[in-house]
């Protein structure tokens, strides 16, 4: 049986609510979009063991991830800044897997005391997700630890700004052993060239799991 460990490693800079500059986007280890990207994806690390509550209010437990492909993100339903750009571009990629069902989607809440399962489930019929689709919540503190210290990306509070948090606007592909296998930037021309790379990982990830 696999298991997720949560490894701890201090996130090395901020991309922020807002698309990050290439020279500015590295995380942890100077990670970028460009690695793992070649002929095989490179296995970065596992995900951490977390349970959230789903825009349904069902408990979501990490393990239920396993055997499955999932991409990942955190964002926030009353983002003024790049959260419906990037939710848009997870809604493509949903769309360009429409019925397979070895894939599923995490967006996870970076301001979950407003983005409560009602709220949640609003945001999501926007989008039109379906049942592969999860938008995710629960408490601050573990949330806030799930993307700093469990993928890595940067999520912050926002002292007397507009936006109560600045978060990384990155894409998370993981494989169905739970192991972090790429990022991908979800807003801007980045974007629209990291989300084709995001499909061809994707079914590099469909093979692996035949």
């Amino acid at each position: 049986m696999h298991l997720f460990f949560l490894i701890t490693l201090s996130v090395a800079a901020l991309t922020g609510c807002k698309p990050p500059s290439r020279g500015g986007a590295a995380i942890v280890a100077q990670v970028s979009d460009a690695e793992g990207l070649g002929n095989a994806l490179k296995r970065f690390w596992p995900v951490p063991a977390f349970e959230l509550v789903d825009q349904e209010s069902r408990v979501f437990n990490s393990a239920q991830m396993l055997g499955k492909i999932w991409v990942v993100d955190f964002f926030y339903t009353s983002c003024p800044g790049p959260c419906p750009a990037l939710t848009s571009r997870l809604s493509e990629v949903h769309r360009s897997f429409s019925g397979e069902n070895r894939i599923g989607f995490l967006s996870i809440s970076s301001d979950p005391e407003k983005d409560q399962p009602a709220v949640l489930k609003k945001y999501a019929e926007k989008f039109n997700a379906d049942s592969r689709w999860l938008f995710l919540t629960g408490q601050t503190s573990a949330i806030f630890s799930l993307a700093n210290q469990g993928f890595k990306l940067s999520l912050t509070r926002t002292e007397g700004g507009v936006e109560p948090v600045t978060h990384s606007t990155r894409l998370v592909l993981v494989d169905g052993s739970g192991w972090v296998r790429g990022f991908y930037e979800g807003v801007g021309e980045e974007g629209n060239e990291a989300s084709v790379r995001l499909g061809e990982g994707i079914r590099k990830l469909l093979e692996e799991i035949k």
